[in-house]
């Protein structure tokens, strides 16, 4: 009960700070992922002078509320699995390997489970970050709208599994990305510790680290973030151009070949390093302020 407490209190309060601090290149991911810019410079000029600063941070509202929740499961996951199966042999966490197996493993398991409640969540923010593009491209008005509404347009036009649309490809992503996330977090965290399982990290140790899990995850999951985020801008048109993942990957790769399935990355590691930096800094500092006098964390 101490260790979810504590670990929801630091994930909440890291999760709040990554979201106001990143959510603008968030955005311009979004948009490069799903239209064509020749630049990045190019898409936050347009985006500026088409929609003004409010471009960059439509959709940011239901993110902010619910992202310290998400968080929270999260970590409460990854802690809880890392504490079941550090029982088992060879993931005692000890030495490197084993300690860079456990939080693969670990970090994987918490991905998978909050796909199912993420997902709803980031096919409103897509709606939201692309709704002025989507609408000018039908020729509607581009008139303002609100999380809510795209969620009731969504249930109103595909029931209400519309919400989880694309979730295959977003569970492929959560899974996948959180298992590098935490797993190369814990590996360079005691690396640069010394690689002694007992040393004290410092906040520096902290700050590397968690730029080096954001940057190598979001190298490694990217292809398929794109992919999702193509499919899930699609969920509200009446005759969809991609009907499935492999359709999707294969049109990309046709038209742009297999660096079109890399566009927007440049967006994304200028963003992932400062902001995860940021993000296990403030979650490290918070857990300084909770000791745990029963359970150790990492």
């Amino acid at each position: 009960m101490i260790l979810a407490n504590r670990t929801a209190v630091a994930a909440s309060c890291a999760a709040v700070t990554s979201v106001l601090s990143g959510f603008p290149f968030d955005s311009v991911k979004t948009r490069m992922q799903t239209h064509h810019y020749n630049s990045l410079m190019e898409c936050v000029k347009i985006t500026y002078k088409e929609e003004g600063a409010r471009g960059f941070f439509r959709g940011m509202i239901p993110p902010l509320i619910t992202v310290s929740a998400i968080k929270s499961v999260s970590f409460s996951v990854y802690e809880g699995t890392k504490h079941r199966l550090k029982h088992y042999p060879g993931l005692h966490g000890q030495t490197l390997g084993s300690l860079t197996t456990l939080a693969s493993l670990s970090g994987a398991s918490s991905g998978a489970f909050i796909a199912v409640l993420s997902c709803p969540l980031e096919l409103i923010k897509i709606q939201r970050q692309l709704e002025q593009m989507i609408a000018k491209e039908k020729g509607l008005s581009t008139a303002s709208s609100s999380s809510w509404n795209a969620a009731r347009q969504i249930v109103q036009k595909k029931g209400i599994f519309g919400l989880w649309s694309g979730l295959r490809c977003h569970t492929v992503r959560e899974t996948m990305g959180t298992s590098i996330y935490f797993g190369t977090y814990e590996t360079v965290k005691r690396v640069l510790s010394g690689n002694r399982p007992d040393a004290k990290s410092s906040p520096m140790t902290h700050f590397m680290a968690g730029g080096m899990c954001g940057v190598l995850s979001w190298l490694i999951v990217f292809p398929v973030d794109l992919v999702k985020s193509r499919l899930q801008k699609q969920v509200m048109m009446d005759d969809p151009k991609y009907k499935s993942i492999r359709a999707c990957t294969l049109d990309v790769v046709q038209r742009d070949g297999v660096r079109g399935l890399y566009r927007g990355l440049n967006v994304t590691l200028l963003r992932a390093f400062p902001i995860h930096s940021l993000q296990f800094l403030v979650l490290e500092y918070v857990y300084s302020l909770i000791p745990l006098k029963t359970t150790t964390t990492t």
